[in-house]
């Protein structure tokens, strides 16, 4: 059976995909042959050509100096070009363009050779025949390159106020509190927007913040919807469209939630992994970030991973995990580095939001504060400990001892001293909280028989009942 043949008219988009797919080296890349290439553009291509260079670019991991190194290979051409004449130089890349295909032909023949010989579709790398690489940062220490990371927050804590200053870093190099060192390289970002309007909201926060308009591209599910009939998802082959074609040094998700097929329930880890598994591969390949925000769960004074309970594999999927929360005593916001897979976790960041006017509109801009060495579980902790001034107060601190609790579960009478040392109520006080936390089915109350053959009684809440060995540990 012989393989099936398809022309390529030379010079055509279909072409020019082909021949980056042979490309290797930087030199191949930012050639004159890649110059005429992207000199043939036409509105009919699917991608912008240069956009196609820079992500092969990334894909073959030439980070380093990217934005310079385009634009000093497009001056350098354009010259050699003039300086040539249009008819040398189009001899010159006729040589090029013969001596490209000849090598693709050759190329795809011991490709079609190996097939038929192998008994194998599908042969794993060997280890040894893998180079080592040095972890490539967007934002040093924060952001990896090629790689998914996570910002959990609860609602109203500025999640969007916050992720503006950080487009403003990408796509302008403005430094901050929050990124104090000049980026790299600045790139282009796009955002999925799937709560926030871009005229009514999204613009102006991002121009309070300096970002660079013209680098920041957005996609919302509501308009994605309006023109198709069916929601944005992740795994979509449109999704990963989208970021192909942008060429983004950063891709921003905001929430997750707006963006998950209907069907995949956020407590199935199965379900999320294959939903996110698209997402981690294709910036694998292109090079980018990616930063996906969501919202916390509704648990009542737990901390770092236990917050996105509901949806943990995320959490082992994502390489670096920021978490932004409010300091319920004091009301300070903080930003906190809960997961560095390649790097030590950086500072928390303390924050606030202030209001500010861009062109006659009412925006929000978050401002540093300073920078401290507690974490998320310790501004918990802090929430938690308190005098309990009330029956209602006794009531949810049994709660929140109880939701920390291996298992959720703990004996009647280690629980009645932990709630007390913690909040100083009386033992009457603890005693009707507990009373109607058991007649209300919020507390369950249950009898185990010792191996001494005794009888103890335990108490948990009926969430953790619920989930019995589902409830982290």
């Amino acid at each position: 059976m012989q393989e099936k043949k398809t022309e390529r008219a030379p010079g055509s988009y279909e072409d020019f995909v082909a021949y980056l797919g042979t490309v290797r080296t930087e030199e191949e890349l930012f050639s004159p042959l890649t110059y005429w290439f992207v000199g043939q553009n036409c509105p009919e291509d699917v991608c912008f050509r240069p956009q196609l260079v820079e992500a092969r670019a990334k894909e073959l991991g030439f980070w380093q100096g990217l934005t310079f190194k385009v634009e000093h290979w497009m001056t350098t051409s354009r010259a050699e070009a003039e300086a040539a004449g249009r008819e040398a130089f189009q001899s010159r890349i006729g040589e090029d363009y013969a001596a490209y295909r000849e090598k693709a032909e050759a190329a795809r023949e011991r490709a079609r050779r190996r097939r038929l010989s192998s008994p194998f579709l599908y042969i794993p790398k060997c280890l040894d025949d893998i180079p080592v690489r040095d972890v490539s940062w967007l934002v040093e220490g924060l952001l990896p390159q090629g790689e998914v990371s996570l910002l959990g927050a609860d609602g109203g804590t500025g999640k969007g106020i916050w992720q503006a200053q950080l487009v403003a870093y990408v796509t302008a190099g403005k430094t901050s509190g929050f990124f104090p060192q000049p980026p790299g390289q600045t790139g282009r970002v796009l955002i999925f927007a799937g709560e926030d309007d871009p005229s009514k909201v999204l613009k102006a926060r991002l121009m309070a913040a300096g970002a660079d308009m013209s680098r920041v591209m957005v996609q919302t599910s509501d308009a994605y919807f309006s023109r198709t009939g069916n929601p944005l998802c992740i795994p979509d082959k449109s999704f990963a469209k989208y970021i192909e074609s942008a060429a983004p040094a950063l891709v921003l998700i905001d929430p997750l939630q707006s963006f998950l097929p209907a069907g995949v329930e956020m407590v199935s880890r199965n379900q999320m992994r294959a939903a996110l598994l698209p997402l981690k591969a294709l910036c694998a390949r292109l090079g980018c970030a990616a930063l996906i925000a969501m919202h916390t769960n509704k648990r009542s004074n737990v901390s770092g991973r236990a917050r996105l309970a509901d949806s943990s594999d995320i959490w082992d999927i994502a390489r670096s995990v920021l978490m932004m929360g409010r300091d319920k005593n004091s009301g300070q916001l903080y930003l906190s580095h809960e997961k560095s897979s390649y790097a030590a976790p950086a500072r928390t960041a303390l924050l606030h939001i202030e209001q500010t006017q861009v062109e006659g509109v009412t925006t929000a801009v978050a401002v540093f504060d300073s920078r401290t060495d507690k974490k998320d579980a310790d501004f918990v902790e802090e929430r938690r400990v308190r005098v309990a001034q009330t029956k209602a107060d006794a009531a949810q601190a049994i709660l929140d001892v109880l939701a920390e609790a291996k298992l959720g579960s703990m004996p009647n009478t280690q629980l009645r001293a932990e709630v007390v040392r913690e909040t100083g109520c009386s033992e009457k006080t603890y005693n009707r909280a507990y009373g109607e936390l058991v007649k209300s089915g919020e507390v369950v109350k249950r009898v185990i028989r010792q191996k001494d053959g005794t009888n103890s009684w335990y108490s948990s809440s009926s969430y953790c009942s619920k989930l019995d060995d589902q409830v982290p540990i």
